[in-house]
């Protein structure tokens, strides 16, 4: 038995989901991943389609065809769906090292197969490149170039935030994410995808209603959301043990992110490592609402 995936409306509201750890409410659209048993069965974990990832190529869910209960979903959903699909499945950025004039391999070659986001510039692309880089990432192509490069602009800035993190070593991305009150748990994947999701939209708040748990948010798609989605709060612990909320959302708001000044620009790194090894922690541009002087951070070299 291999790893199967099905999509159904939530018949009750008993099942958590596997992401975001919030009760998945009765008639919400989630995604089932059944796995082999120990026995000759399968196991089927639920989530949000917002908090599914679709698989790497080659690890099951080639297409849409294999999403099994598909045809008992509403249209409206099935758009939803057909849009997570393509979300999940854009192309990893490809890293430009000529240095030179954008090649059209760096634009891209028909299929998405080679599209470096980070390097690209909106503005002076034409309308069919325009196109094909939305289409890559599952975006809507049909507008006038204006609106298509405003529709680009947030992809290209995510795709640039998300190169600079990655180069950062896990002591790093972790330290980020104890100077902004986050989770600091999990893989490079997933503590670079936290970085980049506070710095583009503002750190994830503690809970209005508890005021012990860090709020977790999923997003319906990658792009278009402004940093708004279902806010849930995952609970906290206390003296008396583990403390569960049940607090619920769509929006929330979220203080700056702070960073240190080293991170966009590894140029610095060498004056930092000169100094004392204590850097200013930079608000985000987006969200620098505080006239408060920057807390400050010790982080610690790539090599440590």
């Amino acid at each position: 038995m291999e790893t199967s995936y099905c999509v159904e409306y939530s018949k009750s509201n008993r099942a958590t989901c596997k992401g975001c750890k919030a009760k998945i409410d009765k008639d919400v659209l989630r995604i089932g991943i059944s796995v082999p048993g120990p026995g000759d069965y399968l196991m089927t974990s639920w989530r949000h389609l917002e908090c599914t990832k679709r698989p790497k190529p080659g690890k099951g869910l080639e297409s849409l065809d294999e999403l099994h209960g598909l045809a008992g979903i509403g249209k409206d959903d099935v758009a939803k769906i057909e849009m997570w699909f393509q979300q999940s499945a854009a192309p990893a950025v490809a890293a430009n090292k000529s240095g030179g004039k954008k090649r059209k391999a760096d634009i891209g070659d028909g299929d998405g197969t080679c599209m470096n986001y980070a390097i690209l510039e909106p503005k002076k692309m034409k309308v069919g490149e325009l196109k094909e880089a939305l289409a890559a990432v599952g975006l809507p192509t049909t507008a006038k170039k204006g609106e298509l490069v405003v529709a680009l602009l947030p992809v290209v800035e995510r795709a640039k935030v998300e190169e600079a993190y990655s180069k950062l070593s896990n002591d790093k991305l972790k330290a980020m994410l104890e100077l902004n009150g986050q989770k600091k748990s999990g893989n490079k994947e997933e503590l670079v995808e936290r970085c980049v999701d506070g710095r583009l939209f503002g750190a994830l708040p503690r809970c209005p209603d508890c005021g012990g748990g860090v709020l977790r948010v999923a997003y319906a798609q990658k792009y278009g959301h402004s940093g708004q989605g279902r806010f849930t709060c995952p609970g906290h612990y206390e003296d008396e043990g583990w403390i569960t909320c049940g607090f619920k959302s769509m929006d929330a708001e979220r203080p700056p992110w702070k960073e240190p000044s080293d991170v966009h620009d590894q140029k610095k790194k060498s004056q930092n490592a000169g100094g004392s090894g204590t850097v200013a922690a930079n608000t985000s541009p987006a969200s620098s609402a505080t006239s408060a002087p920057p807390p400050t951070a010790r982080l610690p070299d790539d090599d440590e």
